[in-house]
């Protein structure tokens, strides 16, 4: 289970570095974590102030959402050619979806005769967190586990997820097997690099463990379970990985679109 989709970067790095990630390892085992990471009291607290924030700005939105840019337009984008496509009800599987705050930004891209079904993975904390934000919209749906299944599931979508998941490989070929017709990884953590696990520092009290994988790696994973690559991007923001020798820095984040192969739009 992943942490949430809250930016990692609202965070203030610790005092004691001044590096978001340290350390190269090769798995999650060897990397030394501390504290309790995404299950503290202070960053469900976070989450929970940062999508009351998303959602009261969506509110004052005009004739265009304003904050649905960057990372965060991808998604409606998919959802709403999807839409067009089927001609109904686009149902999206967002694991480590935090509380709600990229089906905030995919409500607020909806026109008319557009909807959703929306069904988060979480940790329980954060769960419960959402529930109580959204416990009187019906389009949105909170668990802790995943569902043994899911009816005609059109998007399965991770942002900033997958590289916290230790076993991530078993993680994307369990999604597979829900056989949706899109597979979209955003934020990702990946490119022409030897996959290695690190330490992220920069959530006050903790030290996370945290991958930095291979991008042949996971299309491999995928094209193993009838998935086809179909669209790739980076985005914007580069981060500063100058404490690490050069073969291991990626630079910016990676969004991954797959296609089921033999399925329609």
């Amino acid at each position: 289970m992943p942490g949430t989709n809250f930016d990692q970067n609202h965070q203030a790095v610790s005092p004691r570095t001044s590096n978001l990630w340290e350390g190269i390892h090769p798995s999650f085992q060897d990397v030394p974590g501390a504290g309790a990471g995404f299950d503290s009291e202070i960053w469900i607290q976070k989450t929970r102030d940062y999508t009351e924030r998303v959602l009261a700005a969506s509110r004052n939105d005009g004739s265009i959402p304003k904050d649905v840019a960057g990372e965060y337009l991808l998604l409606p984008l998919l959802v709403s050619l999807v839409g067009k496509a089927s001609g109904g009800k686009v149902r999206i599987l967002d694991f480590g979806g935090g509380m709600g705050v990229s089906f905030v930004h995919l409500t607020s891209c909806l026109v008319d005769g557009q909807s959703v079904d929306y069904h988060v993975i979480e940790r329980e904390g954060i769960c419960e967190g959402g529930a109580q934000l959204f416990e009187h919209d019906e389009r949105i749906h909170f668990s802790a586990q995943l569902p043994p299944s899911l009816p005609e599931l059109d998007i399965v979508y991770l942002s900033s997820a997958l590289q916290y998941v230790e076993d991530y490989g078993t993680l994307l070929k369990t999604l597979a097997g829900y056989e949706a017709k899109h597979f979209f990884l955003g934020k990702l953590s990946a490119g022409d690099i030897p996959t290695y696990a690190t330490a992220q520092m920069n959530v006050p009290g903790t030290v996370i463990p945290y991958w930095f994988i291979n991008v042949t790696e996971v299309i491999e994973i995928l094209a193993s379970c009838n998935y086809s690559l179909i669209y790739k991007s980076t985005l914007e923001q580069e981060y500063d990985q100058s404490n690490f020798p050069e073969e291991y820095r990626i630079g910016r984040t990676c969004n991954l679109l797959f296609s089921r192969d033999g399925s329609e739009a």
